[in-house]
């Protein structure tokens, strides 16, 4: 009985620990503030496809004459966000959307050409990704070759772990300047009738994390400490059984592997 209370009050004591890996959730009133409600969600910046580093651009002058078809269409964005563009020099184009980088050319041509209108699309996207991670069963990369919901990227990911906190999963998507913004939705209520669930549409670059509930982070410091530290446990354990058998005066043979 006495060791069954030490026991339990040890397993207390590391439930209460966070281990090295736990993230945790912000305050209540944060995750209120930023959730997405499942009726409402226009509050929700839609999703814009922004520029990023390593992508090609396919810039054509909308007026371009026959004799200019063979001219450079395609413009690499080089590391530091930028492309060079004939007449125009240096145009910075990370986190822009195509139609700013448009406007910018166009108004800069038009002491070139009198239509100096041009049109920019993103010819080939190597950072046109979504990042699932956190509590669920296949952590992941997925490329959003069309277009994907919250759900969806859960479930093409396995789906939550049972240690999972379904209730407050995190979206977190890049801003303007580059920051990214977070916001909370409740998975737990996915199949729940009637609730007339709206998806959350995903964006080039955004991260879906599922967090660890209280308990999975429980379950996680008990395995830490426990089966991780496996030949320290045992060489606790086998010392302390010898010496109750020692004291009690019976006679015990201990066997080591």
């Amino acid at each position: 009985m006495k060791n069954n209370l030490v026991l339990c009050v040890l397993l207390f004591c590391l439930s209460a620990c966070s281990t090295p890996s736990s993230i945790l959730l912000p305050e209540q009133s944060v995750l209120d503030e930023r959730r997405i409600d499942i009726h409402d969600i226009s509050q929700l910046p839609p999703p814009v496809t922004r520029i990023m580093n390593g992508d090609t651009l396919r810039i054509v002058r909308d007026a371009q004459t026959p004799a200019e078809k063979d001219e450079m269409v395609l413009f690499f964005v080089r590391p530091d966000g930028t492309f060079s563009y004939p007449f125009v020099g240096v145009i910075q184009a990370t986190r822009r959307s195509p139609e700013e980088v448009a406007q910018e050319i166009s108004e800069k041509l038009t002491a070139v050409y009198r239509y100096p209108k041009v049109t920019v699309n993103i010819a080939i996207a190597p950072g046109n990704r979504v990042f699932v991670g956190g509590a669920v069963r296949n952590p992941s990369a997925f490329d959003l070759t069309a277009a994907a919901s919250i759900e969806q990227a859960i479930i093409g990911a396995g789906g939550v772990l049972p240690v999972a906190d379904s209730e407050h999963i995190a979206l977190l998507r890049m801003d303007d300047m580059g920051l990214y913004q977070v916001y909370f939705t409740n998975f737990s209520q996915f199949l729940q009738a009637g609730s007339k669930r709206r998806g959350v549409m995903l964006q080039r670059g955004d991260i879906v994390f599922v967090p660890k509930s209280t308990l999975g982070n429980a379950i996680e410091g008990v395995d830490l400490y426990f089966n991780q530290l496996i030949p320290f446990s045992k060489g606790i354990g086998i010392g302390f059984s010898y010496d109750l058998n020692k004291s009690s005066g019976s006679s015990t043979t201990v066997t080591l592997p």
